[in-house]
């Protein structure tokens, strides 16, 4: 009974040694030797509300191993502005992982957050372009930035973004969706109303991707976004954009977190991105 015990004891220390070393990994570049790919663009990966180093770590692990890209750098920034940036965010095809410290601060804080980080990419590193995956809130400050700064031209320019269940028509970005299940699209939020009005900013030279998760169980979401605030992204850019493309996720494999671990979302993004035949 003893042995038993031992033997249980140690599996569980040597299960959570190898979950903090993958752990530690995922808040770090990767300093392997380097894969050679066709995409020569770096995309930023940003995570949502209350997201940390898991969000997109996985993913990004995944994406290295299909020969995608490799992860060059993780910008982790503060709730000042000031940032922490390890590896090269500039290096042709990286694969960079982007932190906010506070993960539960509000779209407006964290879209100027991404303005100080794209003025930095541009200023001290001279990166022209780049690509933006994010999930959940992040989408939505991502396109609260563009409407704001998209045509700035002391920034680094985004060219091709993806959104992964993005409450693109919550009253408050994560907290209100239930509301929005059972009243959208009839509905439009503030939020809504002031993201369209800026869309001028990115017209003609952005192209999109977006995601969205339907569990096929009656919700009409991913169990935590309705997939009606998040195909609002179509009502909000018409046809503002270079491209627009959207894709539904359905079935077990379409929840909100686990839109991040589907390998058949991987390969849509990547078709995307990286021109994948």
């Amino acid at each position: 009974m003893l042995r038993r015990k031992n033997l249980l004891v140690g599996g569980l220390l040597a299960l959570g040694a190898l979950f903090l070393r993958k752990f530690e990994a995922w808040a770090k570049p990767d300093i392997s030797p380097q894969v050679r790919i066709s995409n020569q663009v770096p995309t930023l990966f940003i995570h949502g509300y209350n997201g940390n180093r898991f969000s997109f770590g996985p993913l990004i692990e995944r994406f290295g191993k299909y020969g995608w890209g490799k992860k060059t750098a993780v910008i982790v920034v503060n709730p000042d502005g000031s940032m922490k940036i390890s590896g090269d965010p500039s290096l042709p095809g990286g694969l960079v992982q982007v932190l906010f410290v506070k993960n539960r601060f509000p779209l407006t804080k964290q879209s100027d957050w991404l303005y100080r980080l794209t003025y930095v990419l541009k200023q001290n590193y001279h990166l022209k372009s780049l690509n933006i995956v994010a999930h959940s809130q992040g989408g939505v400050t991502v396109l609260n930035y563009l409407s704001e700064h998209a045509n700035d031209i002391m920034l680094t320019q985004v060219v091709k973004v993806v959104t992964l269940g993005a409450p693109f028509n919550d009253f408050e970005t994560g907290k209100t969706t239930k509301v929005l299940e059972r009243n959208a699209p009839e509905i439009l939020t503030p939020l809504f109303k002031k993201l369209k009005k800026s869309r001028w900013r990115y017209q003609n030279q952005i192209e999109f991707l977006n995601i969205a998760g339907d569990k096929d169980d009656g919700s009409f979401s991913d169990g935590q976004v309705a997939l009606s605030s998040v195909l609002t992204l179509a009502n909000l850019i018409d046809d503002s954009v270079r491209n627009y493309q959207e894709y539904v996720v359905k079935g077990k494999k379409a929840g909100h977190n686990y839109l991040l671990r589907n390998q058949q979302v991987d390969q849509v993004i990547g078709n995307f991105l990286f021109d994948l035949k």
